[in-house]
């Protein structure tokens, strides 16, 4: 691991295969890498942000009390950061009501929009499984509104106390706007993450949407599913970019050979100029072949 381990308010995540770890961890539970605390510099990322916040969660709290409301958003939140660690995501900080993770950094990821839209449905059903409890023990209802966004932000250590690594930028912002706006029990996604699960994922029609800050209604899409055949992504599965037609050419041939189509898999070679035979041959006075420049072996006599 090294020098790029960042510190998050759940510990640390490591640089090498992306999970988070305790904050007394010296080895990594996932690949073993040793940990280091040092301070990952800020840099550029493409990456998707991911919002959940409970409905009305002021309502929940004067229902049942702090200390009930700490229990129910202390649940929530595992259940919340285990379905966004199973995509490979990073959670970025606990809001009180909700969270915040990205997906895309610290560890690149090509298909990070695929992969928070995949978490966004498994955050929405850990917390219905969650509200059942919660409506039969305290008889509130338990909801979330997730928003998402995909752009590119600035990711790193922030100041010099222990405020951890985190993501910053406009795109943050208006993933948390996309949030607000969400209906309860659902995701609502900008233009520039439908445009990036185009044909992975189904969408509601374009609509129009007032957000705080624009002048403006903004195009905005809700989420309603990630089609089945989209293949399995854990935690880190891959660090290469740009890479996506041959890896998928790959694996379409391993499936073909696993599965046992009958189909040989091949692997094509450059063409390589044929070997011609030929006899050396003498080319005027000169000792030399014909057809090649190796010299032309000498004649024996018969005795």
């Amino acid at each position: 691991m090294g020098r790029g381990d960042a510190m998050t308010v759940a510990g640390l995540v490591c640089s090498s295969c992306g999970i988070e770890l305790p904050q007394n961890a010296k080895f990594c539970l996932e690949c073993g890498a040793a940990v280091s605390t040092a301070a990952k510099p800020a840099e550029y990322k493409q990456v998707t942000v991911l919002f959940a916040d409970v409905v009305h969660s002021m309502d929940i709290a004067a229902a049942v009390g702090a200390e009930r409301l700490r229990e129910i958003m202390a649940d929530l939140a595992d259940r919340c950061a285990a379905a966004v660690r199973r995509y490979g995501g990073t959670v970025d900080k606990f809001t009180g009501d909700g969270i915040m993770a990205v997906f895309g950094a610290p560890v690149a990821l090509e298909d990070h929009a695929i992969r928070a839209c995949l978490a966004a449905l498994g955050v929405q059903e850990e917390a219905k499984r969650l509200a059942v409890d919660v409506a039969e023990r305290d008889g509130v209802d338990l909801q979330l509104r997730v928003g998402l966004n995909s752009g590119e932000v600035i990711a790193g250590e922030i100041g010099s106390g222990p405020f951890g690594y985190t993501a910053v930028g406009e795109q943050v912002g208006m993933a948390q706007r996309m949030e607000s706006v969400a209906p309860p029990g659902g995701a609502m996604l900008t233009a520039s993450t439908a445009r990036l699960v185009e044909g992975a994922a189904t969408l509601g029609d374009s609509e129009l949407v007032q957000i705080k800050g624009a002048n403006e209604p903004v195009v905005a899409h809700r989420l309603l599913s990630v089609h089945e055949r989209q293949p399995a992504v854990t935690h880190a599965e891959s660090t290469l970019v740009g890479r996506r037609w041959e890896m998928s050419a790959v694996e379409g041939l391993l499936e073909r050979a696993i599965d046992g189509h009958g189909a040989a898999v091949g692997v094509v070679l450059p063409r390589r100029r044929p070997a011609v035979a030929h006899s050396h041959r003498s080319r005027g006075s000169r000792r030399t072949c014909s057809a090649c420049p190796h010299p032309r072996p000498k004649s024996r006599r018969r005795p």
